[in-house]
Order: structure tokens, then C-alpha cells, then sequence
């Protein structure tokens, strides 16, 4: 083999192993703290050969960074279901290739190329898969909050190391958090009617009277206070209803297992409401 054959792989491996370093020490440092002395070092070359081959740290950052959050890839399939694909293409793809879009990640609130390449890569409407296959009104919108909401989950796990969410299994982030994307992507079979009517004024707040589960103790928890507030709320109003119909203290008292002076203290008379109208 002739020096200049000998030479081309040469330079290939060199300028491969300057890459592999810098993607490292861009997503261990971020831009700011990343030195081209210190990838050179990590690298094993001199740093004037990081300098001939990227020019600058600039132009060796623009050679690592890549926001590889695959949108696209999960829109097909049932569209109930399109929360649930989206964060597990997404976790996918970072846990199988960090060194492709941790180095713009860990860099991106300082360095305003690495912002700019992740507001694209999440928010911008124009190049976004999501939001061409959304209908409806706000699509635009929806589609860079589903966008804010997945970055919020990659910052939470791989840069801030929440510990909860930084052990947890993908497949339980994807189970927990797709529902929650639902009203973002398919807001027309979630939204209300706005023309249907509200619950009675007595019905339970949601979430009230609903089946404690043995298996999260908070759940039912908050389903119990949920249920005990509205049940308080709907005692305090016909008790006002009462007294202001005539009953004495002490019968809504007695009624309620407290003395008369609490019911006096607890509904004075010119604070209470007038009784319905009658026909």
C-alpha cells in the first residue's frame, strides 16, 4: 500500500475518533464547559488536528449535533393509541443512540445554535410531522405543546436525573404519560360539548364515589377527600337553605350533631340565602 492509500484511513479513523470525543464530552459538559484541548485529549491527537479537520469547536459541535426526536414514526397506527407510540419512538431512539442529541440537549441553554435546533426539532410548525397530521383548531399549537411536553420528559430523565423518572422503565413513562398527551393530538373525541349540560349542582366533584383502588393507596385517598369535600360543600349550601327558610339553629344543629350555638357560628342568619321561590 502506497503512503497516500496508507494515509486515507489514517485520516478517517483520526477524524472518527475526534467525533466519538466530542460527542462525549458535549453531552457529559455541554458547549461552554467542552474544550478543544480537552476532546484532542480524549481523543488522543493533538488539538491543531481538531482545528484542520472542524476549523472550530463551533464547527465540531455543528458535526455531532442531531435532535433525533422521530416524531414522524409514530403516526401510524390507531390514533387513541398515538400518545402511547409517539414517547416510545422517542425514549427508542435516546436510549438506543444518546450520543446523537444528548450533545444539543445538554447544551441548549447555553448555546444558542443547540436552542435553535431543539425549538426546531419540537416547535416548529413548519417541519413538523405532528402537527401535519392533526386537525382541527390550534393545530400548530398543540403540536409544539406535545413537542414542550416530551423535551420537558427528556430534560427530567436524562439531564436532570429526576430520580423517579431516571429509574423508571420506558414502557412505564410511555403507559403513564401517552393518555396525557390525548387531549393535544385528538382534542375532537376528548373536548366536551360545549352545548351539553353540566352536572347537578349536587353532583359529586370527579373522581367522588368512585371505586378506591387497594393498589394505590393515594389514589384513594384523593378520591375520598374529592368525596368528602363535595358531600361538606353540598351540607354547608342546604343548611343555608334551611335557615334561611325558617329552621332555627337548633334544629340544623341537632340535625348535624352540633350545638346550636356552633350552627349560629358556623351560618349566621344575615349571611344565609333565601329560600327558593315557590309557584
Amino acid at each position: 500500500m502506497t503512503a497516500p492509500e496508507q494515509a486515507g484511513p489514517r485520516r478517517t479513523r483520526t477524524r472518527q475518533a475526534i467525533l466519538a470525543a466530542a460527542r462525549t464530552l458535549f453531552s457529559e459538559l455541554g458547549y461552554e464547559q467542552t474544550t478543544v484541548r480537552a476532546v484532542a485529549h480524549r481523543a488522543g491527537v493533538d488539538p491543531a488536528l481538531v482545528m484542520k479537520y472542524f476549523g472550530s469547536k463551533e464547527g465540531l459541535f455543528d458535526a455531532v449535533s442531531e435532535v433525533a426526536l422521530p416524531f414522524g414514526g409514530a403516526l401510524s397506527g390507531p390514533p387513541e393509541r398515538f400518545g402511547e407510540r409517539l414517547l416510545g419512538h422517542v425514549l427508542a431512539e435516546i436510549d438506543g443512540r444518546p450520543d446523537r442529541s444528548m450533545p444539543v440537549l445538554r447544551s441548549m441553554l447555553t448555546h444558542p445554535q443547540a436552542a435553535e435546533a431543539v425549538r426546531c426539532a419540537v416547535a416548529d410548525p413548519g417541519n413538523s410531522p405532528v402537527a401535519d397530521a392533526l386537525t382541527g383548531a390550534d393545530a400548530e399549537l398543540r403540536a409544539s405543546l406535545v413537542g414542550s411536553v416530551v423535551l420537558g420528559l427528556l430534560v427530567s430523565r436524562y439531564l436532570l436525573r429526576v430520580p423517579e423518572v431516571d429509574a423508571a422503565p420506558a414502557e412505564r413513562l410511555t403507559a403513564l404519560l401517552g393518555p396525557c398527551l390525548r387531549p393535544l393530538l385528538a382534542p375532537d373525541a376528548d373536548a366536551p360539548d360545549a352545548d351539553a349540560p353540566g352536572p347537578p349542582a349536587d353532583a359529586p366533584a370527579p373522581g367522588a364515589g368512585a371505586p378506591s383502588d387497594a393498589s394505590d393507596p393515594l389514589r384513594a385517598l384523593a378520591a375520598a377527600e374529592a368525596e368528602r369535600t363535595a358531600a361538606a360543600e353540598r351540607v354547608d349550601r342546604l343548611a343555608r337553605e334551611a335557615l334561611a327558610a325558617g329552621a332555627s339553629f337548633a334544629e340544623v344543629g341537632q340535625l348535624l350533631g352540633i350545638t346550636r350555638q356552633a350552627a349560629r357560628k358556623r351560618w349566621p342568619r344575615e349571611e344565609t340565602v333565601p329560600a327558593p321561590a315557590t309557584t
